[in-house]
């Protein structure tokens, strides 16, 4: 798959099979790497692999990536020096515990996050497709954070994990997604990924 395609088709559209499709899920790759790019969630260097988990290993980084095409998943588990962040997503920089003005010096944080686009003024989850007027009767019932709005109403929890409403849920409290009241608490995996891919971690 090439950069152009990437940056069009989601990641969380990316990792799933074909309809009534059975995944072959090969065995798990290592990959040790000194510096490992990631442009908006993909690895180029790894063929376009996904990121769904990563986290400090001392000064270094152990990420968890999966690219599906055709019916196969390949899992890679990579050991990176350095990470080269581009293109970034906030949710990755939340799942991997760092401010993206002040990373470690383990991190190299360039360019602006992919645009989202725009959902319909009445909906404010367009993956669980709640309802703006449910967001607005939650915050009417008392929910002051994005986290309890999410849970009293799924916006949320759909396959881009938050990414298209967290912000829009944010500005109809009057917070800002870089306030902590104004995000949702980031939790691995960081796309939806099929159960048996994860299966092929936890066997490596």
């Amino acid at each position: 798959m090439t950069d152009a395609l990437l940056s069009l088709v989601p990641a969380w559209d990316r990792l799933t099979a074909s309809e009534g499709q059975r995944l072959v899920v090969e065995p798990l790759r290592r990959v040790s790497i000194p510096e490992l790019v990631v442009v908006d969630d993909d690895l180029p260097q790894l063929d376009g692999a996904t990121v769904i988990w990563a986290w400090p290993d001392g000064e270094a980084w152990q990420v968890r990536a999966v690219r599906i095409e055709n019916g196969t998943a390949t899992p890679y588990l990579v050991h990176a020096e350095r990470l080269w962040v581009q293109r970034p997503d906030p949710n990755l920089a939340r799942l991997l515990g760092i401010d993206p003005a002040d990373p470690p010096p383990s991190v190299r944080w360039s360019g602006h996050p992919r645009h989202m686009e725009q959902p319909p003024r009445h909906i404010a989850c367009i993956c669980r497709l709640t309802s703006s007027e449910r967001v607005y009767q939650a915050i009417h019932d008392g929910w002051r954070s994005v986290d309890e709005v999410k849970r009293a109403t799924e916006a949320g929890f759909g396959q881009c994990q938050g990414r298209r409403c967290v912000a829009l849920v944010a500005h109809r409290l009057d917070l800002t997604p870089d306030e902590p009241r104004g995000n949702i608490t980031s939790r691995p995996p960081l796309v939806p990924v099929p159960a048996s891919v994860l299966a092929a971690f936890a066997e490596g």
